[in-house]
Order: structure tokens, then sequence, then C-alpha cells
């Protein structure tokens, strides 16, 4: 009996490591082949540049900071000169971490075969995928969302020695992204709410030093309390701010709770199926025994403070990655849910359908990642032949005499023009008002270098523009006269002409020769 009780004592130690480790390269396997050749967004040609010279002023990165995140790719980028893959390198490993993590939260709230299951959900999620191929900070941010909700549920379970630990977590997680911090702040709270006083204020006072330690530097590296508060207050203004349910009413609500949906669609395929029969099921039944009320209020608070952000503040519509915030919390409840909905199903059909759901959902996963136009290994490969292309195209133009105009694409604006093409100068079109009636500055680019003014000042040896225009746009630059225009792609173009023309194209900006400089001045 000993032996044998050894025996399994052994063998449970080695799936306690198996079992991980096999998660963990599996899910570093799954990501190598389709890593992104060049910088995929927007925010990641910013946080490309804050790795050299940091500066939330001019956005590299943009407020509000993120600067465990870039101080962790600076760390990398020194030894890969390659500030795209540095930072992917870091995502395709915090993948890993996220997907192990899930499954240790898994196997400690549902069971061990719940925990491998969605182990497999996290490795093939399109989302979670998507996010370790590309230089964004959301597969960090999920991984902490991850890592803070299971060190959560240990102090719930009593295990009150995680209490400390899991404060560290929370504060570097606000240095990853500041908001991950609030949104998984009341279900910390909720953790140790049975704790101490004395340890519950000792906690609050160490998670104020973890922050402190990466706040103050950033502060300091901003250039001042007065110069970050500035920069975000600008962000503020002319993004997120106005766009709130309360900003612009009920179509806000619609809008972002479409935008929603589809993220999560992206995010767990057809788990959202189950999702919705077990919650059926539920209601019709009034079975609670999915879990009890201490696990579904665990589950609500990881949840909903993200959610309740994105429905009435803000969600950006080009970034899915917002939801990997709490995606991981839909990712565990779906093999409960895989289970609640093939019981109710055997007793109809006397069949265990558990298997076969779970095949479709992992199945319809890897299919989208495939296939899909979005959130894909095909749209990957599309933005950088894309992108290869525009670059090509912007290149037949003399850098001594030509000015670049982008309007704020994302994905092909002008933050990649001015990094890859860094002998142009590239300039934001983007010229909003705030409802205070403040003119938002121009934000162009020269040698990787970024400048703000409140004018556009061309030399005097700059006389042709370059505009890239996109389906959506295109109307506007190329049914003119006089102006040149060239087809790169399918929905993408190139209009070029005398850069006097650019004032007529875009009456928004202010722009100003040296010569016509010289004259007002005079």
């Amino acid at each position: 009996m000993q032996s044998e009780f050894t025996g399994n004592n052994v063998r449970s130690s080695i799936n306690d490591i198996a079992y991980p480790a096999i998660f963990f390269i599996v899910t570093i396997l799954t990501r190598l082949p389709f890593t992104s050749r060049l910088l995929y967004h927007w925010d990641s040609v910013q946080f490309a540049l804050g790795l050299e010279d940091y500066d939330i002023t001019v956005h590299q990165p943009h407020p509000p900071g993120y600067f465990l995140y870039v101080m962790l790719g600076r760390l990398v980028y020194f030894f890969i000169r390659d500030a795209n893959y540095a930072l992917i390198i870091i995502n395709i490993f915090f993948s890993g971490f996220t997907v192990v993590t899930i499954y240790f939260l898994g196997k400690e709230i549902f069971g061990k075969k719940a925990g491998v299951f969605a182990a497999v959900i996290a490795i093939t999620s399109p989302n979670l995928w998507f996010h370790g191929e590309v230089a964004l900070t959301y597969i960090v941010e999920s991984f902490f969302s991850s890592l803070i909700a299971l060190l959560c549920w240990r102090i719930l379970r009593g295990r009150h020695g995680y209490l400390w630990l899991s404060v560290i977590a929370l504060g570097i997680s606000g240095g990853i992204r500041q908001n991950t911090m609030v949104f998984l702040l009341p279900l910390w709270l909720y953790s140790v709410k049975k704790l101490p006083i004395r340890k519950f204020i000792l906690s609050i006072g160490l998670l104020g030093i973890v922050c402190l330690l990466w706040f103050v530097p950033m502060i300091w590296m901003t250039g001042g309390w007065n110069t970050y508060i500035s920069a975000l207050r600008e962000l503020w203004q002319f993004h997120a701010g106005r766009a709130s349910v309360f900003e612009q009413g009920y179509a806000a609500f619609i809008l972002f709770s479409s935008i929603l949906v589809r993220f999560i669609a992206y995010s767990i395929g057809a788990g959202v199926f189950t999702l919705v029969m077990a919650a059926y099921l539920l209601i019709r039944h009034k079975n609670t025994g999915i879990m009890d009320r201490s696990t579904a209020f665990f589950f609500l608070l990881w949840i909903m403070p993200s959610v309740l952000f994105f429905l009435l503040i803000f969600i950006e519509p080009s970034n899915p990655g917002y939801v990997l915030i709490f995606i991981p919390a839909l990712i565990l409840l779906i093999p409960a849910s895989v289970i609640h909905v093939s019981n109710d199903l055997n007793l109809l059909t006397a069949k265990d359908f558990s298997y076969v759901i779970s095949m479709v959902i992992i199945i319809t996963n890897i299919a989208v990642f495939c296939f899909h136009n979005e959130m894909s290994c095909r749209e990957i490969r599309s933005h950088d032949r894309n992108l290869s292309v525009l670059f090509d195209g912007i290149k037949k133009f003399s850098t001594s005499n030509t000015a670049v105009f982008v309007e704020p694409y994302i994905f092909y604006g002008y933050r990649q023009i001015m990094y890859y093409l860094p002998e142009y100068r590239v300039y934001l079109v983007d010229a909003r008002v705030s409802p205070s009636g403040e003119r938002r500055k121009t934000f162009w680019g020269l040698k990787r270098k970024t400048f703000i003014s409140d004018i556009v000042t061309l030399s005097g040896d700059v006389n042709n523009f370059v505009i890239p225009s996109f389906s959506d746009k295109r109307d506007k630059v190329t049914r003119r006269e006089s102006v040149s225009v060239t087809r790169l792609s399918f929905g993408m173009f190139i209009a070029a002409g005398s850069v006097d023309f650019v004032r007529k194209v875009f009456p928004q900006l202010e722009i100003i020769k040296e010569g016509e400089l010289a004259g007002l001045t005079e």
C-alpha cells in the first residue's frame, strides 16, 4: 500500500510539471511561425520609438506611459536590435505564461480536466494567438489579469500567504498598463475582505511602494508632473474623453456593445454559444450547480469592471486586444458550460456530447486564426505585404523635396512611414478641435524623431507632396485636378502633386513655407 501510495504521488508530481511545460512549449511553437515582420499597429511603432527615446509628450509611447512594458522591451532590445522582434519575443513568452496560468486556475476552480480544456482553448483563441504575434501590450496584460485572479482565488480559499505576491503583481500590472490595476482592484479587495485589518493596511502600503517604484521614474523621464498631466489631458481631450456614452448618448452605447460582442467572438469563437446556452439552461432550470455564489461573484468582479468601462466610456474599434483583460475568465467558464450543456443533452439523447462540443470550439478557433480576414495569420501576412508595397510606392519620390501627409490610419499610418522611411518628412493630418475650442497640434516625424507644432512649416526646397490614400478616403484626394494617382494594391493608392495643392486637400492644416514665414515676420 505504501509503495502504491508513493507511486501515485510521483505520477501526480510528474503530471503537475508535465502539463504546464507542454502547454508552455506548444504555445511558443504555435506562435513562432506567424510573427509579424513589420510593426503592426500605430501603437506598436510608438512602443518601438520609446525603446530608444522614452518621451510621453510626443507619444513615445502614448500616455499613460506603459513604463514597465517599454523598459522590459529595452532590456530585450539591448540583445536583439530589432524593436519589433524584441517586443514580439516578450509577447510570445507571456502567451505561454498566460496559458499556464489559465490551466492552474481552471484546475483549482473546476478540476483538472477543465484546466486542460481551458488551456487548449487559450492556446487556440484567435485573439490571444494574434496578439502573441504583434508588438502590443495586451498579452502581457492578459497574463497579469490571469495571475492576479489565480492569487486572489487562493487567498479566498484561505491561502493567505499569497497576499503579498498578489499585491506585487497588482502593482507591476499597473506599470504595464495602468488600467489593469484599476479594473482588477475590486477583485483583489473582495479576495482580502476576511483578512485582519493590520494585514490589509500593510498590503495597501506595499502596493503604494510597488507603484512608486515605476511611477516616479516614469514622471521623471517625462519631464515632471505637470508635463505628464498635460500629455494625459491632450490624449483624453482628443481621443477617449469625447467618445463616452455620457458625451454621445445611446448611440455610443450601441456602438460599444456591438464592438464588445465582436471582440469576444474573436476571442472564444464557438465558445460564445456554449456560454449562452449554459446561461439559458441555468435560468430555465433555476439550477446554479455549475458554481457556488462565491465563485460566481469572483468571476463577476473579474469581468464586470472592464466590461462596464468598455460599454460606457470607451473601446477602440480597431483594438480587439482591449478585451484580453477579461477573456481568460470567459475561457475558464467555457469548460464548465460545456459540461452543463452536455449533461442537459444527455438527458434527451443518452449520449455524451462534451468531447464533440469541445472539438468544435477548438477547431473553430484554429480555423478562424488560419483563414479569417481579421485576427488571423492571413491578416498579419497581408499587413506586412501591404506596408512593404506602400513603402516602395513612397520611395519613388525624392526625400529632398517631398513631404508626406497621412490621415490618422491605424495600420498604415504616419507612424509606420516615419519609422521605416526616416528620411522623409511625415505629417499627421489630424486637426481636431476639443469641446473647449482647443485645436490639436500637428504631430510630425523626421529621422525617427517626433515633433509637435502649431503649424506645418515646410523648408523652401519642399515642393511636392505624397498622400497615401485608401478606399474609404480615396475621393477626397484623388478626384482632383493636378493630382497624379498611383494604384499600389487593392484599395490602396498614392496621390502626388505640388505641395501648394495640399492646402486645398487639407484646408484644416495651417501650412507655411519658410519663405512665406519670413515675409510674414517682416
